[in-house]
């Protein structure tokens, strides 16, 4: 059924010469700010504390075994790679998957999806494109952020405990990236920002009562949370095994 319902959103783009720009526009500026700008905030703080964090048990446990000179690697290992993808994409469904969810479930249960479709108008068109176009822009984005506030941030406050020469900090960094951790980036803030929306509206959709809504957003935060750590693991297999 699932299959079925991304290829019936996914056809929808043929329809996409009789749309009103500024209808799709205005959508997609909103959940644009929801889903990113408004969440700043929060990215800032848990960029921050785990970027602190992961500094400060590297260069306080390393120094044991003898490889301080790893501290840039193990750090774009553990954010780069994989917090920074993965914890964004957790915000992201914790806050705008399940409004997405609630909003179009109200919709349904309110009869205005219905209602959109007996006028003739591809309510996949308008309600779910906006939504996975904003939601790649404001995933890809807010991790970008993450990463950078980890790294910075975190490493303010990890001078409070530890000292690192931030000319050896910058460069194990630099030398650390490769263009494989850019592209992996890339392609997971495109993917959770195409399956993210589009699990949350199609669980939006299924309510057939007002008593069922909280049902299917649960649904929807749960199998979307699964399903990006089903993809985070799948992919770092693909890239780096």
């Amino acid at each position: 059924d699932f299959c079925s319902y991304s290829v019936a959103v996914f056809l929808s783009l043929r329809n996409m010469g009789e749309v009103q720009f500024r209808s799709l526009y205005t959508t997609i500026v909103n959940q644009v700010l929801f889903t990113g700008v408004h969440a700043f905030s929060l990215v800032l703080v848990v960029a921050l504390l785990l970027g602190g964090t992961v500094i400060i048990q590297a260069t306080k446990n390393f120094p044991k075994f003898g490889i301080e000179e790893f501290v840039g690697n193990l750090l774009v290992i553990i954010i780069a790679r994989e917090l920074g993808p993965l914890v964004t994409a957790m915000i992201v469904v914790s806050r705008s998957g399940s409004a997405i969810a609630a909003e179009i479930a109200t919709q349904t249960q309110n009869k205005e999806i219905r209602s959109l479709e007996l006028m003739g108008i591809d309510t996949k068109l308008y309600i779910i494109i906006p939504r996975i176009i904003a939601s790649i822009i404001a995933i890809f984005s807010l991790i970008v952020i993450f990463d950078i506030v980890a790294f910075t941030g975190g490493y303010v406050i990890a001078l409070t405990s530890v000292f690192i020469p931030p000319g050896q900090f910058a460069e194990g960094l630099l030398f650390a990236f490769s263009v494989n951790d850019l592209v992996l980036t890339a392609l997971k803030s495109t993917i959770y920002g195409l399956l993210i929306p589009m699990i949350c509206c199609y669980y939006g959709l299924k309510p057939t009562s007002s008593f069922q809504i909280p049902i299917f957003v649960s649904k929807a935060v749960v199998r979307s949370i699964l399903i990006v750590f089903i993809i985070n693991a799948f992919l770092s297999a693909i890239f780096y095994l």
